[in-house]
């Protein structure tokens, strides 16, 4: 990803399939690492914080390549601050599963 995480706050959120999952609301930090995170809002009740190097931009959203039906069942994990070692591990093994 070429820009700023930071930069993709505002911008509109799409699965792969092109159906719109929410909108980018806030950017944390994983543990240890420092790599960021979008926050992407996706219901009354629910954040989704998904790795910001998954993700793709385009002009005023980004694309996340997995389904809805995938992200429907993505850890839930603190949507402020930075993320504890264990909340990162879990968005590893979701996000980047060939990976760990």
């Amino acid at each position: 990803m070429a820009s700023s995480a930071q930069d993709l706050v505002g911008f509109a959120a799409f699965s792969r399939e092109g159906d719109r999952i929410g909108k980018v609301r806030g950017v944390i930090c994983e543990a240890g690492s420092g790599a960021d995170c979008l926050v992407i809002k996706h219901s009354v009740f629910r954040d989704l914080v998904v790795p910001a190097d998954v993700v793709e931009r385009h002009d005023a959203s980004v694309t996340v390549p997995f389904s809805s039906s995938y992200l429907d069942v993505a850890p839930r994990v603190a949507a402020k601050g930075e993320l504890s070692s264990e909340e990162t591990s879990r968005l590893e093994h979701f996000y980047h599963p060939t990976a760990v």
